[in-house]
């Protein structure tokens, strides 16, 4: 299943990004990509791209490989992380610009009981899809950075199609909050999500994503995100979908709005 959102900030065009999805009972591929776009990406023009495989053992997802690439300014940067059969991480390669860094000597205060952070929201996604709420906390390494993505249940809300929106129907309320806990330097706390995080709490209004299946027997997946930051509203919907079963759908959707 590929799952394209379109992301607005203060009314304007800002990001397009797409969720790939390929999962079983004994293995999962998922990917991100993302880029800026309009007058917003000529001013912030970033994209990145994220990738993980891993297995599913009796149900427990075990990361296997994960990959995350960015370009910022034309600067690129890239991280890969290695984990052993039982799901642990073995290995770091990270690169900026010219300079690659291999870390085999894991910090286990960081590393140890956490996964990656595609396997992270499938985690909550798969929670969700069995308890039908979106609670939980889920423990997160990035690389370089453990953290806690912590979700709570806000209830139900209808969502109605739109020209934005191809998701109509009800969906579960969530609030979201990531929590550092170690590795996080002065200005990780000034920049990245721990910046927007920072700007909702000053409008005491959590970040909040809705949770839904978009197919009878498919997956819970997000099909709106609402933040408020210093630029306005930002929101994500989901503009299409495209899976196994429908072909063309993705681009029929687009091409409907």
């Amino acid at each position: 299943m590929d799952l394209q959102y379109d992301v607005y900030a203060g009314g304007f065009h800002a990001l397009d990004a797409t969720l790939a999805l390929d999962l079983d009972k004994k293995a999962y591929d998922v990917g991100v990509d993302a880029k800026t776009q309009g007058f917003i990406g000529k001013i912030f023009p970033w994209k990145a791209s994220y990738s993980t495989s891993g297995r599913s053992v009796k149900g427990v997802l075990v990361p296997e490989t994960s990959t995350a690439r960015s370009a910022w300014r034309g600067k690129m940067s890239l991280t890969e992380m290695d984990y052993d059969p039982a799901g642990r991480l073995i290995k770091t390669t990270t690169q900026e610009g010219q300079k690659t860094k291999v870390n085999r000597d894991i910090d286990k205060n960081l590393a140890s009981n956490a996964v990656d952070i595609l396997t992270g929201t499938l985690l909550m996604m798969q929670n969700a899809k069995n308890t039908q709420k979106c609670e939980g906390t889920f423990p997160v390494f990035d690389g370089k950075r453990r953290f806690n993505i912590t979700l709570h249940d806000d209830g139900m809300d209808m969502i109605q199609k739109s020209k934005y929106s191809r998701f109509s129907g009800e969906a579960m309320r969530c609030t979201l909050k990531m929590e550092p806990v170690a590795g996080f330097k002065p200005q990780d706390m000034k920049r990245g999500w721990m910046a927007v995080q920072a700007h909702t709490e000053a409008r005491q209004k959590d970040p909040t994503i809705w949770l839904a299946r978009v197919e009878e027997n498919g997956p819970v997946v997000p099909v709106r995100m609402e933040i408020a930051s210093q630029y306005g509203t930002v929101v994500a919907h989901l503009s299409g979908t495209r899976s196994s079963t429908d072909g063309d759908a993705l681009a029929m959707a687009k091409s409907e709005q």
